[in-house]
């Protein structure tokens, strides 16, 4: 226990006082009603209690100024004397109560628990985390309580730090997998000033709980004020005065659960944790509660996943606490294999889930435990056991095609699956030093997806030749007869990565993919083959096939109760009408899709709008600039899904990247501002169709006037999917200059969108690609001149 001061009574200052200065964040709320509590006679005194880490002092110490400034400004008499505790335990702080009440004075003090029975208990939370963010809103992101203390704390080691849309990413997930507990973004904020960011990722990449203070014995104290030699000291009164009573020897089952909490990254479900350390049900709560009641784990109101679904809650290591027992490196094998394998059957039933239709609780699980799940995987690779490691990264595949998750989870094995040394650095595709055919193939399709879905092609195709090459190679991790299966997902990757080559070769395998996993019996994958299939018919120009195949679709989706099949494929019928010419009908699917997808959550939402706009079948130039401007449009509204402060989702963010990878800087900040400006519905609306062909179109018809070359230059750059910024960027040109000659392109081809001049120019036989020349020719035709013929 530490008295940092009474009021109107000078008190020397604890030896690290300096580091209470500063402006306190986020906490304008709380100072209000602390106020209010301390100027009403009828409160004897306050304690500040909540998680380890949270601010407490800080506040208190805010507080306690305010008050005493507020005495001495007014002409009333002062308000009552204040004794500000740090640190207290219960019992000293009742005799406090005791103490003060003869003489009017009122206590403020802190402490980890809640002492009933006397004066009033105030919670003070973490602060509040950004939900989601996009560098389109940098500025609202800044002003995020807990992203202004870890920069106001980098600022004191590195003045010149600022938060800018290239660290955007590192700064968010700094402050969101710290919960926004002050004490520990201070603590990042000092060890990526003095190690790098770096450090501070892999802390946080790692088990632990996610702990940044598992490699340091000595936690260091609130908001740091650098000094000459900028040691760190430690926070006034974080070990002292521990009874030993609540802080002594741990029993044995309290013990071997804390044991445990090394195993795990991110924080863990109280389900995991039981069967991690193989505790009895009916010992399970006794000795949790130990846990809590000492606060050597946290409980807080963040998901976790469970075999069966998901839970509420979940369980972390505080901030500045290290687990008092660890495990020896025998039963450390035991423990990690353990973690491992239960990650791998809660995936396993997610899945299930996700292919029966019940999505929400499996979304959620996957979610909540993706660190785990990744951790499961790098175990189950590291000790040999391949097929399992494979099992699991199928069910991460799964959750992977939902959200469109990037494809690091499938390249984290450090060493590949079943051989026994490092994968070579020459290899791009990591395969070669696998051992075993069926294993080869697998994990080459696992990613070669993963690839496919981050928009990388050329390595998806690279990894596709080894799944055909090592399909002949001896197989001795085979365990279930699944060649149909392996089959169908090779011809339908294939189509996916050839569809720009020969769209209908690519229709052609996605249809006898789908034929070959209904004969496997995996009705809900043939469906989603089948969708694919309708934007392939969509990609050769006709729309009437692809919309019928996309109905049935839409009809064996709802049978089967698949409401994120059913929003899939009503987005799908929305761009095919769009491209049918009828923009109402068009609106109508988008407006009834999004109304199915948003129970599902803003990620599972966001996943399936940037499946359909970066779709694999559509062009390269479009799917791109079309996602950057998709994750502009839906980051302000999120599309009306509000996000919980309690469970940041990160949307847009975990998306942001890779995005971000396929396109120019200038060229994504651009697209993300673009789509910022627009509503969601309205951007749905105004996609590029893809060169759809009317059927009753007269290929010998031909236009009423001759294109100019320019003009013809444009109209080859919408061919190929470009943007009216892009081909201003290509050509040289004013963007306006490209709406001139589009429009009066448009005339003389006697079409009315882009779709018709992007068909005219499939029809005729020319070539869609980049254009020939950047300069301006003689016969171009501006907006002026047009109108003046």
């Amino acid at each position: 226990m530490t008295i940092l001061f009474e009021s109107g009574i000078p008190r020397q200052e604890p030896a690290d006082h300096r580091a209470f200065t500063g402006e306190l964040f986020g906490r304008a709320r709380e100072t209000a009603e602390l106020l209010r509590l301390l100027a009403d006679p009828a409160v004897p005194g306050v304690l500040l209690h909540g998680l380890p880490g949270s601010g407490k002092t800080r506040l208190a110490f805010a507080v306690a100024e305010r008050y005493r400034a507020a005495g001495g400004a007014t002409g009333t008499p002062g308000p009552a004397e204040l004794l500000t505790v740090d640190q207290v335990e219960t019992d000293d702080y009742l005799a406090l109560l005791a103490r003060c009440a003869p003489r009017g004075a009122k206590v403020l003090a802190t402490g980890r628990l809640s002492p009933a029975g006397a004066g009033v208990a105030y919670r003070v939370d973490p602060l509040a985390v950004p939900v989601d963010w996009s560098p389109a809103d940098l500025d609202a992101f800044c002003r995020t309580p807990a992203v202004q203390v870890f920069t106001a704390a980098r600022r004191a080691w590195s003045p010149g730090f600022t938060v800018t849309s290239r660290n955007q990413q590192t700064v968010g997930r700094i402050c969101v997998e710290l919960r926004g507990l002050p004490g520990a973004l201070v603590l990042a904020a000092r060890v990526a000033a003095l190690e790098g960011v770096g450090t501070v990722l892999a802390a946080l990449g790692g088990a632990g709980g996610g702990s940044l203070v598992a490699a340091y014995v000595e936690p260091p104290g609130p908001l740091p004020v650098p000094s000459a030699d900028r040691s760190p000291g430690r926070g006034v009164g974080r070990e002292a005065g521990r009874p030993s009573g609540r802080y002594g020897p741990l029993g044995a089952d309290a013990a071997r659960l804390m044991s445990c909490t090394p195993l795990f990254a991110g924080g863990f479900g109280p389900e995991a944790l039981r069967a991690v350390a193989g505790i009895a049900p009916s010992a399970f709560p006794a000795a949790l509660e130990a846990l809590l009641d000492r606060q050597s784990l946290t409980l807080e109101d963040r998901p976790s996943g469970r075999l069966d679904g998901a839970a509420e809650t979940r369980l972390y290591v505080p901030f500045g606490d290290l687990p008092e027992v660890r495990p020896a490196s025998g039963p450390l094998v035991v423990l990690t294999l353990r973690h491992a394998r239960y990650y791998a059957r809660l995936a396993a039933g997610a899945a299930r889930r996700l292919a029966a239709g019940d999505q929400p609780t499996a979304l959620l699980a996957l979610r909540a435990e993706e660190a785990n799940l990744r951790l499961a995987v790098d175990t189950l690779a590291r000790h040999g056991f391949t097929a399992e490691a494979l099992d699991l990264m199928e069910q991460l595949l799964a959750h992977a095609r939902v959200v469109s998750l990037g494809p690091d989870w499938a390249d984290r094995p450090a060493v590949p699956l079943g051989a026994t040394s490092p994968a070579d650095p020459a290899d791009p595709t990591g395969i070669t030093g696998i051992t075993g055919g069926r294993a080869r193939v697998r994990l080459a399709l696992i990613r070669a997806e993963a690839r496919l879905i981050d928009g990388d092609h050329e390595l998806a195709s690279a990894l596709l030749d080894e799944a055909e090459a090592a399909s002949s190679l001896p197989d001795r991790s085979r365990t279930t007869p699944d060649e149909p299966s392996t089959a169908a997902r090779l011809l339908r990757l294939r189509g996916l990565t050839g569809c720009d080559r020969d769209p209908d070769r690519a229709l052609a395998a996605l249809t006898g993919a789908a034929a070959l996993l209904r004969a496997a019996d995996d009705e809900p994958a043939a469906l989603r083959v089948e969708l694919e299939a309708a934007l392939a018919e969509f990609r050769l120009g006709r729309t009437g096939p692809g919309g019928a195949l996309a109905g049935r679709v839409l009809t064996a989706a709802r049978r089967r109760g698949d409401v994120l099949l059913v929003g899939t494929a009503l987005l799908h019928l929305g761009l095919l009408a769009a491209a049918d010419g009828d923009p109402s009908a068009s609106r109508a699917h988008y407006v009834e899709g999004l109304a199915h997808l948003r129970p599902l959550g803003a990620v599972a939402t966001l996943g399936a709008l940037v499946g359909l706009v970066a779709s694999p079948l559509r062009p390269a130039p479009a799917r791109a600039t079309d996602a950057a401007r998709l994750l502009g449009s839906f980051h302000p509204g999120r599309a009306g899904i509000p996000g919980d402060p309690a469970d940041p989702d990160l949307a847009t963010a975990r998306l942001l990247p890779g995005i971000r990878r396929r396109l120019a800087e200038d060229e994504f900040a651009h697209a993300l501002a673009t789509g910022a400006a627009t509503a969601l519905l309205d951007l749905l609306c105004s996609l590029s169709p893809v060169l759809p062909l009317a059927e009753s179109d007269s290929v010998e018809a031909p236009p009423r006037q001759q294109l100019t070359s320019r003009q013809l230059e444009v109209s080859l750059l919408v061919a190929d999917g470009l943007s009216n910024h892009q081909i201003a960027r290509r050509l040289g040109i004013s963007e306006w200059t490209v709406v001139n000659h589009l429009r009066e392109t448009m005339r003389r081809l006697q079409c009315s969108s882009r779709v018709g001049v992007a068909g005219w120019v499939h029809r005729s036989g020319r070539r869609a690609g980049p254009a020939r020349s950047a300069r301006r020719g003689p016969d171009d035709v501006t907006l002026d001149e047009s109108v003046s013929r």
